[in-house]
């Protein structure tokens, strides 16, 4: 159930928090880091004072989503709270935006807070778009714009937004400056559990039936993750701290222990990217991808 004129401009409680360096490492082991075990680039997401990956700041519960309510207002299946009643099982990421104001730091303590800015309705289904800032020490980190697919939850009378063509990031016409393989593992999603995105449809197989997939799906965070790694690693010489936004949409699912190929065009101050399961035919992952980045040797900055 959603009704637009109790949800839209709802905050969740601002949620304090803190994180150490062994939460940013089991964060990074989580999206596959360390497979590459005596490579110096690799190691240092992994030991004292690692780097960190933007997108660790998903796994604060306030800037997960919309289904970070249940950390509130419910518990799992469910998520509930004026103008929103939902099970788990019908949401799914449909775009992810970050906005690095400044790295973060590997180790801190903050605040993060989140509305809702608004419902749209697409007949079959209903898009929540939520909007999250991540501060420490009053200064800002980092903020988000996340919106979230409610499946057969359309039909409520509110606008339709923006369609997906106005919102798409157009890719170059010219053969991939590099692409990029990754491999998931058989128990990546369990791994990323750890994270605190512990939607049953990732680790319980009756549950993922129930929602219409074969068996657990990979969490669309992670998979979010994993590719901000891959490009960073490839692209950007292994320095998060030069990523200063990041954007995509989530185009389908991807099941634990399946490979994904990721093609990368450079252009100027922007890397453009796509990310399928190899096959034929193959399954597109994630589109309309776009990092914007700083020069190396600047990433520390405002």
């Amino acid at each position: 159930m959603l009704d637009a004129e109790l949800a839209i401009g709802f905050a969740l409680p601002d949620n304090e928090f803190s994180w150490a360096e062994d939460d940013v490492a089991r964060y990074h082991l989580a999206l596959g880091a360390g497979a590459r075990h005596t490579d110096p680039a690799e190691l240092r997401y992994l030991l004292d004072a690692p780097h960190v990956l933007p997108t660790f700041g998903m796994t604060v519960p306030a800037a997960l989503g919309i289904a970070a309510a249940q950390h509130y207002h419910a518990q799992p299946p469910e998520i509930r709270f004026p103008g929103v009643e939902l099970d788990l099982a019908k949401l799914v990421h449909a775009r992810q935006e970050i906005v690095v104001h400044r790295p973060l730091p590997p180790s801190g303590t903050g605040t993060a807070s989140s509305r809702i800015t608004a419902l749209h309705d697409k007949g079959s289904a209903a898009i929540i778009v939520q909007e999250a800032s991540l501060t420490s020490a009053g200064q800002s980190l980092l903020s988000f714009r996340t919106s979230i697919h409610a499946r057969g939850e359309g039909g409520f009378g509110g606008d339709r937004g923006a369609s997906a063509a106005e919102l798409a990031v157009p890719m170059p016409e010219r053969a991939p400056d590099a692409v990029v393989v990754t491999k998931t593992l058989p128990q990546q999603a369990l791994l990323y559990r750890l994270c605190g995105e512990r939607n049953a449809v990732h680790a319980d197989p009756e549950r993922a039936r129930e929602a219409g997939f074969p068996g657990p799906t990979l969490q669309g965070v992670c998979v979010y993750g994993m590719v901000c790694k891959a490009v960073t690693d490839a692209v950007l010489d292994a320095d998060p701290t030069r990523i200063r936004r990041y954007e995509a949409r989530f185009a389908g699912v991807v099941f634990p222990g399946e490979v994904l190929e990721t093609r990368v065009w450079r252009s100027g101050d922007e890397i453009l990217f796509t990310t399928v399961v190899p096959g034929e035919p193959e399954r597109p992952v994630l589109a309309d991808c776009r990092i914007t980045c700083v020069p190396a040797g600047t990433g520390d900055r405002e």
